[in-house]
């Protein structure tokens, strides 16, 4: 008899087997709030008026503290950050280690968290080894290998208090069909469109003419996809693409799936996926749907959709606007 399947080890707890975290490198490091920790933050702003009243958040006490202790990290030579920022219920750091460690980053981002505790429980008068610690076990830390993924998550990291305003404020832009206009083409789409614009995505795209080498890197990408908790994009047509898709949704990544036959009026994803879509972890999205017939899922479509995931991954975060029922630009 086999032993029981061992479960799946969640991707906020995983690091990359294949990195040496004690090189240089940058990294977007997340880290949750403990559960009995009060809000770090809170957000004010107009998600829809950046000119006139930007999205930004405001302080805690508590989130007082982890600003300070953030920005204290430029103060020794090997860190730099980049950019940051303290959201009610996480934190993300753009963390630049500029000369080989002699500890992995993950002992620095350690003493991080344990500095901001220390601080908050002599602030509040706790006896030393009593309360709650301000954030929750473990990190997230996705990886900056090229300057592009450097950009993305520098954009990410100032996008992200406009990005959950709009969920806040707008909860019905993410449960119903709603239209972006991508590059100039307009699609209809349905779940959390702002996937779109996550740091992190990959086209799975699997091909019988790949060489094993571009077979590996390709495997790799994805297992990196699903580590960092990215996002996976593809029609997902093959039973090779669906296995990546499946691991994915299994290990905490999001999907955008692209939908062949475009998404009618009252299109609603079946199954996990609807799930995912309620979770804000998938998207799907289609051409504007002219008729009632479905074409035919023939080679050439099938190309022209994989040629599609590949542009979105590349390109999606830099291009794209949110457009309403009556075709004004309603959120970008």
């Amino acid at each position: 008899m086999q032993p029981p399947r061992k479960p799946h080890c969640p991707h906020n707890n995983r690091r990359a087997i294949f990195h040496d975290y004690q090189a240089p490198c940058n990294y977007m490091i997340t880290i949750s709030k403990a559960k009995e920790c009060p809000p770090f933050s809170c957000l004010v702003g107009n998600p829809k008026a950046l000119d006139e009243d930007p999205p930004r958040t405001v302080l805690s006490c508590v989130g007082r503290i982890i600003d300070e202790q953030i920005r204290s990290i430029n103060a020794m030579p090997q860190f730099a950050v980049c950019n940051y920022v303290v959201m009610p219920d996480h934190v993300h750091i753009l963390w630049h280690v500029a000369c080989r460690l002699p500890k992995d980053v993950g002992f620095y981002v350690g003493l991080f968290k344990a500095r901001c505790s220390k601080i908050w429980r002599e602030q509040q008068g706790m006896p030393i080894g009593s309360g709650e610690p301000v954030f929750a076990p473990k990190y997230n830390d996705r990886i900056a290998y090229t300057e592009d993924l450097f950009h993305r998550f520098h954009r990410y990291i100032a996008d992200n208090p406009r990005r959950r305003l709009m969920v806040m404020r707008y909860p019905e832009l993410f449960d119903r069909r709603q239209s972006v206009r991508i590059n100039g083409r307009e699609m209809d789409v349905y779940g959390n469109f702002q996937l779109l614009r996550h740091p992190v995505i990959s086209a799975v795209v699997v091909s019988s003419r790949y060489t094993e080498e571009e077979r590996r890197a390709h495997e790799n990408e994805w297992d990196e996809t699903i580590r960092a908790g990215g996002v996976l994009v593809s029609p997902f047509i093959s039973k090779a693409e669906k296995k990546v898709m499946l691991r994915g949704m299994e290990e905490g990544a999001s999907i955008i799936r692209i939908i062949p036959e475009g998404i009618e009026q009252k299109y609603k994803p079946s199954g996990r996926e609807f799930d995912l879509c309620a979770e804000g972890r998938c998207l799907h999205i289609g051409a504007l749907r002219s008729s009632a017939h479905k074409a035919d899922l023939h080679r050439a479509v099938c190309m022209e959709l994989n040629d599609m995931a590949r542009w979105l991954a590349a390109n999606a975060d830099s291009g794209m606007v949110l457009v309403s029922k009556n075709n004004n630009v309603s959120g970008q």
